[in-house]
């Protein structure tokens, strides 16, 4: 990565001498975009925190814009470089400074919250954050805000086992991405909800959406939504004993994972499901052997 400073870089780094104020942490946030452009997101990072220090000390003067637009550089700087918790707690303070000059503003930043604690594993605060967006009073609010807030509250709630609560979330969802005419997010609360019904044993309900996951990723040609709509699909025939059709579907799942990017996380699950299959009716050799075999997987990746 070159470290190479341009001629504008090299005129504002030689200006921050002479600058006080606003105008220095305006140069400091140019300075930043120079270095997240590059590649350099320490650099962006800590450029971003000097201006974030000069604004808030500014408030009187600093537009809400300006507020938002460094405390974005710094939640995007602190993600590239894998620190999303921090991310999540600086989008926290953003909303503390936002909320009374620009409630909006605050609420998305809320909601960047909740997508950072989730990806940080922390899934209790995700969903904290997502329901106090989804209950903020909204005069702008959207179809497509009222869905992904029930989304996000929904995934929430799966990722912390609250399966039955999940479901409603996710059904709104469906509803508000359908008003909104988006196929591709419907296939995502389809697969979901067949996930949650299926952890509830829930074979006719899983059935149903995971066939309308498979409808969709089929008619979309995309091999990789296929692949887990056709395991969602097999895990539900299993549920209701129609152990061939779901063998077949476990089978194709694991034909397209081998045809695409190999996802090692469906690969262990639909071979364990075809091995309790097979153990079912009798097989019990061939159902050893791909335990065996899947053992060498599972200890690369032990947490899938």
């Amino acid at each position: 990565m070159s470290i190479e400073k341009n001629p504008e870089e090299k005129e504002l780094w030689a200006s921050i001498p002479r600058s006080t104020g606003v105008d220095r942490a305006e140069s400091f946030v140019t300075l930043s975009h120079i270095a997240y452009e590059r590649g350099d997101y320490k650099s962006a990072l800590a450029l971003c925190e000097s201006a974030r220090e000069i604004y808030e000390s500014f408030k009187a003067v600093v537009s809400t814009q300006a507020l938002l637009h460094v405390y974005e550089g710094i939640t995007w700087s602190l993600r590239q470089l894998d620190r999303e918790k921090e991310a999540a707690e600086l989008a926290l303070h953003a909303v503390a400074v936002l909320k009374e000059d620009s409630p909006g503003d605050a609420t998305d930043m809320l909601r960047e919250a909740g997508r950072f604690f989730f990806t940080a594993g922390e899934y209790e605060k995700s969903l904290d954050c997502h329901t106090k967006a989804m209950s903020q009073i909204d005069p702008d609010l959207t179809d497509w805000t009222i869905a992904i807030d029930n989304y996000n509250v929904g995934f929430a709630q799966m990722r912390l086992k609250k399966y039955p609560e999940a479901i409603p979330h996710l059904i709104k969802a469906r509803e508000y991405f359908k008003r909104d005419k988006e196929p591709e997010k419907i296939f995502y609360c389809d697969e979901y909800l067949a996930a949650t019904y299926i952890e509830l044993d829930n074979g006719v309900e899983a059935t149903v959406h995971a066939q309308k996951a498979l409808d969709f990723a089929v008619t979309a040609q995309n091999q990789v939504l296929e692949k887990w709509a056709r395991y969602r699909l097999g895990c539900a025939k299993v549920l209701l004993g129609e152990s061939g059709e779901a063998q077949a579907l476990l089978e194709q799942a694991l034909a397209l994972n081998t045809s695409c990017s190999t996802d090692w996380e469906l690969a262990i699950k639909v071979e364990h499901e075809i091995a309790d299959i097979l153990s079912a009716k009798g097989e019990v050799e061939q159902a050893d052997e791909i335990r065996r075999r899947m053992k060498t997987l599972e200890e690369t990746f032990p947490d899938e």
